[in-house]
């Protein structure tokens, strides 16, 4: 962190780091500042695992899609020796895209000068190279990111000296195994942009104490916030609150319980946080998971991802009583929408001064304090 900025925010990022009961919000400049932003860029989202898709969303030889991490772009694919692989979407001759959107296709071919490469990322044609003196194809394949797997979700990290996934994961494999999401498959997906902060979406997705009051109408009432139970970890935190909580607007099932469920797991639900930026959220019928992505420092993605057990999907009437599902997040998205644009535009006013942190701010008080850890280096 450079040492002027460091100086800039000494005194804020003293007093959010303290214990809940004493913390106050960060000022709007962490929500508004492009130097902030950068180093964001640099110390989290390229050097972190990143939640990116289902393995599901690959499962044919050909099967791409091409996504964009923070202003890297990357595609995906499922390769013909079996391989699920990720490499920078980014031709190797002038840095053009090679592909784009998602779908099926046996090479990726760059539009700009027709270099083409399979899908092992090798360079297979590239015309009119014959001439260039020592020019070797091999040299010239795309670049690969690295990629891993845990309970059917894919994830990325663009820092080739980084940890394992799973050393990173540490007991979250543990905690949701119970939910066996290797055994769910993703019935829906909705992408939601923000005029906001990337960090405004996520800490929305944790913040606990709006849920009585913004999601009153919508399934607010679902989950009691005097019920929470929260609990931090080196790789997030998880917020445990009893009652039944399916994402529908009257709070009922709509295909029953996961067969696998017993006992507690019953009688609870999870709102949890894996760090970076992935909300996650287990249910006594479904699971779903949120990522938070930036665009610009005043502009922000949220991918919303639906996952049902496999043999919920074969069911006739499985489309038609998704429906319901996919109404209450339409509900509960436009209730965010609107308050977190609002947020931003109370970060940039000079009367912004962050207030005190609630006890149902547990699970914000816990990412703010990971952010901070990044941008500016962890405290002894």
């Amino acid at each position: 962190m450079p040492d002027q900025l460091s100086q800039k925010y000494h005194s804020a990022v003293d007093q959010t780091r303290q214990d809940l009961s004493r913390s106050r919000h960060l000022p709007g400049d962490f929500y508004t500042s492009k130097d902030i932003e950068k180093l964001e860029r640099e110390n989290i989202f390229q050097k972190e695992w990143l939640c990116v898709a289902r393995e599901e969303e690959f499962e044919e030889y050909g099967d791409y899609r091409a996504i964009d991490i923070a202003g890297e772009p990357i595609v995906l694919c499922r390769a013909k020796d079996g391989q699920l692989r990720a490499f920078y979407n980014v031709c190797r001759h002038r840095g053009t895209a090679v592909v784009e959107g998602s779908g099926n296709r046996k090479s990726f071919q760059c539009p700009y000068h027709a270099w083409t490469y399979d899908l092992e990322g090798i360079l297979r044609g590239a015309p009119y190279t014959d001439e260039i003196e020592g020019f070797a194809k091999e040299d010239f394949g795309l670049k690969s990111v690295l990629l891993d797997t845990w309970g059917g979700f894919v994830f990325i990290n663009l820092n080739p000296n980084c940890d394992p996934l799973l050393e990173s994961l540490g007991s979250f494999t543990e905690v949701f195994s119970p939910y066996r999401p290797q055994d769910c498959r993703l019935a829906f997906r909705i992408r939601v942009e923000y005029d906001s902060n990337w960090k405004a979406v996520a800490e929305n997705f944790v913040d606990i104490y709006h849920l009585a009051t913004l999601h009153a109408d919508s399934f607010g009432s679902n989950q009691p916030l005097d019920s929470y139970e929260f609990t931090t970890y080196p790789w997030g935190y998880t917020g445990r609150f009893k009652g039944l909580s399916p994402m529908t607007l009257d709070g009922q099932p709509r295909y029953g319980m996961m067969p696998w469920l017993t006992g507690d797991y019953l009688k609870y639900g999870y709102s949890s946080h894996l760090f970076p930026n992935t909300g996650f959220y287990a249910r006594q019928d479904n699971m779903h998971w949120v990522t938070q992505w930036p665009i610009d420092v005043n502009r922000s993605a949220a991918d919303v991802h639906m996952m049902f057990p496999k043999e919920f999907h074969e069911r006739p009437d499985f489309s038609e009583k998704l429906k319901d599902y996919e109404e209450c997040f339409r509900v509960v998205i436009e209730e965010d929408v609107s308050m977190i644009t609002a947020l931003q535009k109370g970060f940039s006013s000079k009367g912004f001064n962050p207030g005190p942190m609630s006890r149902f701010e547990h699970g914000v008080h816990h990412v703010i304090k990971y952010n901070l850890d990044r941008i500016f280096g962890k405290i002894s």
